[in-house]
């Protein structure tokens, strides 16, 4: 089921990296930026998934891969919401000195870093005990 998981949200990482304006135009947000590097980490990360044999390891390529994905999608899904329901939302994403966006950027990737963080800790103690 873990693959299966991990296999649909490649999937969609590679379809948000496919779409047209985050490949073809300088899209507001970094979409070549974004898009094309997470896709390829995903890709990546689940190749890893399938290859490793130790259930611990793999146990961590999945939730490590699974937090990545969470964390990139909600930052584009909230820049996403911003720009549909923000008719200023150049000025307050991305002018300086007071745009957010990359103050957003980095309260979700400091999010699933932490999460990946506590997880692989889970985890490390679970096999302590066994």
């Amino acid at each position: 089921m873990k693959g299966l998981t991990l296999s649909i949200l490649t999937i969609l990482s590679v379809l948000y990296c496919l779409r047209f304006g985050y490949i073809w135009t300088a899209y507001g947000h970094g979409g070549q930026m974004i898009g094309i590097p997470f896709a390829l980490l995903m890709v990546g990360m689940t190749i890893r998934y399938v290859a490793v044999k130790d259930e611990r390891r793999k146990e961590k390529v999945f939730y490590g891969a699974l937090f990545y994905f969470s964390a990139l999608a909600l930052f584009s899904i909230t820049v996403e919401i911003i720009i549909s329901s923000n008719s200023n939302y150049f000025e307050l994403l991305y002018a300086e000195p007071g745009g957010i966006v990359n103050k957003i950027f980095m309260a979700f990737a400091a999010a699933g870093t932490i999460a990946t963080f506590l997880k692989f800790r889970q985890i490390n103690k679970q096999e302590a005990v066994q």
